[in-house]
């Protein structure tokens, strides 16, 4: 396939990095010293003490300097989603694929909108990877998942089917799930809720364990994902709020989420992705979600980062 990496970080740089190799033909979209690093010497994958360094067949900051794609996947942060639809879409072919990799859920819905149904698909990236020097990126932590699937969340269509084969081809693990809906809010229960807790009280997993009062903050942003998700209809498993807790119990105590990462560093927040999705769609439903809104609420004026 001709795949077009629409950001080349954690995920898009991991992702470019497995399916060079594999024989498909991989552009990249990046910047600053990234994109001069790329250039000059290649983009390389460190993963379990081995590296891997790529020449994409093209890496630009400009759009109209990469070619035509098959598959366009969406790889940056969810604040930017919006300003990057717009400029890709008069670039993309009429069958061009479009697949994001969010911590959020409206991703597919944005893309739906401007690409259409048919063109669009879910993806749930499973992977603690980053840029860690310019033209470098690291995966951490040993195993990685991405599910695929189109915006039914089935996974047994051609063109899914198809996108599968090339990931598994390049030694990417797909896991195969019934419903990839309900994967994709699986995944943003937890993600809320660390997202939310860890950037708001401005810490990491072992404070939130050692405070009743923000492990029940931590617990309460879980439960609003869960009940905003089955009011939207997405078919979520009656123990999925208990599956997720314990599920977090066994991270280490030192993890926090990208988004206290990002307001530490004075970087935008994806906060209208995160919390600030889950507190909109409450209202727009009718479910009370108050710590998704207070968690908005206290993020807000970081949204666009700080100097």
């Amino acid at each position: 396939m001709n795949i077009l990496m629409l950001g080349a970080g954690g995920i898009g740089g991991f992702l470019a990095a497995k399916l060079a190799p594999a024989g498909h033909s991989v552009s990249l979209l990046a910047r600053g010293a990234h994109l001069a690093a790329i250039r000059e010497a290649g983009l390389k994958l460190v993963m379990d003490g081995t590296e891997t360094v790529i020449r994409p067949d093209a890496v630009s900051d400009r759009l109209e300097d990469l070619p035509p794609a098959d598959l366009a996947v969406f790889a940056v942060k969810g604040q930017d989603m919006e300003a990057m639809i717009a400029a890709y879409l008069p670039h993309a072919g009429p069958k061009t694929l479009v697949l994001p990799f969010q911590n959020g859920v409206d991703a597919p819905d944005l893309l739906a909108a401007a690409f259409g149904d048919a063109r669009t698909l879910i993806g749930v990236a499973r992977i603690f990877s980053n840029i860690t020097a310019p033209g470098v990126v690291t995966q951490y932590g040993g195993g990685s998942a991405f599910t695929i699937g189109d915006r039914q969340g089935s996974q047994t269509s051609p063109e899914v089917a198809k996108v599968i084969e090339a990931f598994r081809s390049a030694g990417i693990t797909v896991p195969e799930r019934a419903d990839v809906t309900v994967d994709l809010w699986q995944k943003f229960l937890l993600f809320n809720a660390v997202s939310g807790t860890t950037a708001a009280a401005r810490c990491r997993f072992r404070e939130i364990r050692a405070n009743p009062e923000l492990m029940e903050f931590f617990r309460g942003l879980v439960r609003e994902a869960d009940a905003v998700g089955r009011a939207r209809g997405v078919d979520l498993p009656a123990d999925a709020v208990e599956k997720t807790l314990q599920f977090w119990s066994r991270l280490p105590d030192e993890a926090r989420a990208s988004t206290a990462h990002d307001l530490e560093l004075g970087k935008p927040l994806e906060v209208d992705r995160i919390c600030g999705a889950v507190s909109r769609m409450g209202r727009e439903l009718g479910v009370p979600t108050p710590n998704s809104a207070a968690v908005a609420a206290v993020l807000a004026p970081y949204r666009a980062g700080t100097a």
